[in-house]
C-alpha cells in the first residue's frame, strides 16, 4: 500500500489552498451584503428594469476596472503592497493571504467576477455611482478604440 500523502495538483501547500477557498467563499457572502441592501433600498426594480444599455455599460466598466487593476501604471502602487518586488519584478508571495490576493488580482476572470460585482453595486445604488460607471465605460471604449487604431496602423 501507498502510504505517502495525496499531491494536490495546484502544486500549492495546503494552507494556500484554505486562504484561496476562504476568497471564494467570501464572495457569495459579499454578493449577499450588497443585494440586501440594494432590495431593502430600492427593491427588486433595479434589477427587473435593466436595459441592454444598463448591460453594456456595467460590461465595459467592469473590463476597464479588470484592466485597470491586473494592468495598468495607475493601479502598480496597490500592486506593490499585494505582490513582493524582487529584481524589478513583481513575485507573487511565498504564501498567506498575500498570495491568495495576488492570484486574485493577476487573474482576470477572477478579477472579474469581483469587479463586476463592484460595478453593479456602485451603479444601483446612488446617482454618483451611474456617472462613475459611465466613466469607467467611456473609457473602456477609448482604450479599445485605441487598440483598434494601433492594429490599423500596422496593416
Amino acid at each position: 500500500m501507498h502510504n505517502e500523502p495525496i499531491a494536490d495538483p495546484s502544486g500549492l501547500p495546503l494552507d494556500q489552498q484554505y486562504w484561496n477557498a476562504a476568497l471564494f467563499f467570501l464572495f457569495p457572502i459579499f454578493v449577499l451584503l450588497a443585494f440586501v441592501p440594494l432590495v431593502q433600498h430600492i427593491g427588486f426594480r433595479w434589477l427587473y428594469s435593466m436595459t441592454a444599455f444598463d448591460l453594456a455599460i456595467l460590461s465595459l466598466a467592469t473590463f476597464r476596472i479588470i484592466r485597470m487593476v491586473v494592468f495598468d501604471k495607475i493601479f502598480s502602487f496597490a500592486r506593490y503592497f499585494i505582490f513582493d518586488a524582487i529584481d524589478g519584478k513583481y513575485e507573487k508571495p511565498k504564501g498567506g493571504l498575500r498570495r491568495a490576493v495576488a492570484e486574485l488580482v493577476e487573474c482576470l476572470w477572477c478579477m472579474g467576477v469581483w469587479a463586476a460585482l463592484a460595478v453593479t453595486v456602485l451603479y444601483f445604488i446612488a446617482p454618483v455611482g451611474h456617472f462613475f460607471v459611465i466613466i469607467l465605460a467611456i473609457s473602456a471604449i477609448g482604450s479599445f478604440l485605441q487598440v483598434v487604431s494601433r492594429a490599423v496602423g500596422k496593416l
